[in-house]
């Protein structure tokens, strides 16, 4: 009898070793958001290509996201001042990691050159491009690289007021380039541009410049450690079961068929 009640306290301690540890609780958070498509926007499907990301990647990682849009101005504002939990969608820099806690980066967005397909400009460095009108839109950052080449007079500039000015520039021959992230590209061509017009635009495989985008967390957050260690974690999940680029793939495509045409 001694025998068999040791028998079965040794099954139990098995039984209660082998018991799945209790989960850690889920959390809620609220990160602000902007109107940036096709990786963010109230109207889009999802809420975009990069917040869909984000929401499936703290999905496993045990947290629940709420988004509360803001203007451009004041979406990143709101998550350093503690308005909100966090936001989404940003490169670092010094000063921001002053009130920021930086995750790791879920895409980055590329910077492309598009330009007509009846009139391709092959080119390996700045040089080579001498001579060639490259449109630029008032206030958008290109690179110090870009800019840097401007200032030395190896980029011959000429300035619109919004993105889409410029693309009808480049088709209309006005201009030879356009630079512009390569999935906003795609996105306003395919929303602004009938068919047979977006066509004849390509965007070129090369890209001059690349920018992270990262989530970010309040520094002064209570649990903001926590939070970018569970963002992570449930980032390198969704990349490793294939479902990131699945999701990726999916929700571009949602994104880039135009519900109507707005020329």
């Amino acid at each position: 009898m001694r025998y068999h009640g040791y028998l079965l306290g040794i099954l139990s301690w098995a039984v209660l070793q082998a018991a799945p540890v209790e989960a850690a609780p889920r959390l809620k958070i609220t990160l602000s958001n902007q109107e940036w498509p096709p990786y963010m926007g109230q109207e889009l499907p999802y809420d975009g290509i990069l917040s869909r990301l984000v929401k499936e990647a703290f999905a496993r990682g045990g947290v629940d996201v709420t988004y509360r849009y803001y203007p451009n101005n004041r979406t990143l504002q709101s998550a350093r001042n503690g308005q909100v939990d966090g936001s989404f969608g940003w490169a670092p820099t010094a000063e921001r990691k002053r009130d920021l806690l930086y995750t790791l980066p879920v895409l980055s967005a590329r910077m492309v050159f598009f330009q007509r397909k009846e009139h391709r400009l092959d080119w390996s460095r700045w040089a080579d491009l001498k001579g060639v009108r490259v449109g630029v839109t008032v206030g958008n950052f290109y690179s110090d690289d870009f800019d840097a080449q401007v200032k030395n007079g190896m980029l011959t500039v000429d300035s619109a007021p919004d993105d889409l000015i410029n693309l009808r520039k480049l088709l209309a021959g006005r201009i030879d380039l356009f630079p512009i992230d390569l999935e906003v590209g795609k996105y306003l061509i395919a929303h602004h541009f009938p068919p047979a017009q977006a066509s004849l635009l390509d965007a070129q495989n090369k890209s001059f410049w690349s920018a992270p985008l990262h989530v970010v967390i309040w520094r002064k957050h209570a649990r903001g450690k926590e939070l970018v260690e569970r963002f992570n974690h449930g980032l390198k999940a969704l990349q490793d079961s294939g479902d990131f680029e699945r999701l990726l793939q999916e929700t571009r495509e949602a994104c880039l068929m135009p519900r109507s045409f707005s020329p």
